[in-house]
């Protein structure tokens, strides 16, 4: 049980900052900054927000189903 709660948390997390980045660059967040203004790098950026969404979906998805299999 603690497993499944500690994947719940730690993928609610990683979804929801996958989440931040992701829409972060589509917006055009990074697009005014110096740093970040390649077409390039804003699109690495969402590639790895979505990336971070959906692991932690799933890690999320995984742990509601181990604690209901565990029960």
């Amino acid at each position: 049980m603690k497993l499944g709660i500690s994947m719940l948390v730690v993928g609610l997390l990683f979804a929801g900052f996958g989440f931040f980045l992701w829409n972060y660059a589509s917006l055009g967040g990074l697009s005014g900054s110096p740093a970040w203004g390649f077409p390039q790098e804003v699109a690495m950026v969402k590639a790895i927000g979505m990336g971070m969404t959906v692991f932690g979906g799933g890690l999320t998805i995984g742990g509601i189903v181990r604690m209901i299999v565990k029960r």
